[in-house]
């Protein structure tokens, strides 16, 4: 029999751990508490843990090593993915000043052309920011600098 959860549990739960990221609770790269550990702490099922992990990945929070489980980001670590090595690019230029709230971030071909990648793995980098709240998109007019971007 399967558990049923409240809707947005996963939220909380994101929330939760975000502050434990933030405060220390877990070291750059500490290894998080196994997906048992955490459904059995937030009293939820597997897929809302999975969902709150995966919002955390997202906005660049915690790395995931297949097999091996998920970690605290460790921003002194370098980036494994090509995708992680754009968006880190990036994220050092926003919050270093050299791009200023408002401003126009390259373009996914321009991105893809500068590293050498696909436009789709330029897109995912973006995104990575956007789910970070760095950066915003304006639908048919390109991708910006978030005028309340978090410091």
């Amino acid at each position: 029999m399967t558990r049923r959860t409240a809707w947005g549990t996963y939220a909380h739960i994101s929330d939760v751990l975000r502050r434990r990221l933030i405060n220390g609770a877990y070291a750059p790269g500490a290894r998080l508490p196994s997906e048992a550990a955490l459904c059995a702490e937030f009293h939820v099922a597997r897929n809302t843990v999975r969902r709150a992990l995966s919002s955390l990945q997202a906005e660049g929070l915690i790395t995931v090593h297949p097999g091996v489980g998920r970690f605290a980001l460790d921003t002194a670590a370098p980036p494994r993915t090509r995708t992680e090595h754009i968006a880190t690019r990036l994220r050092y230029q926003i919050e270093t000043g050299r791009l200023q709230p408002g401003d126009a971030l390259p373009s996914e071909k321009q991105l893809a052309r500068r590293h050498g990648v696909s436009r789709t793995t330029a897109r995912a980098a973006l995104i990575t920011l956007e789910t970070a709240g760095l950066v915003t998109c304006v639908q048919g007019k390109g991708r910006y600098v978030s005028q309340d971007v978090p410091r």
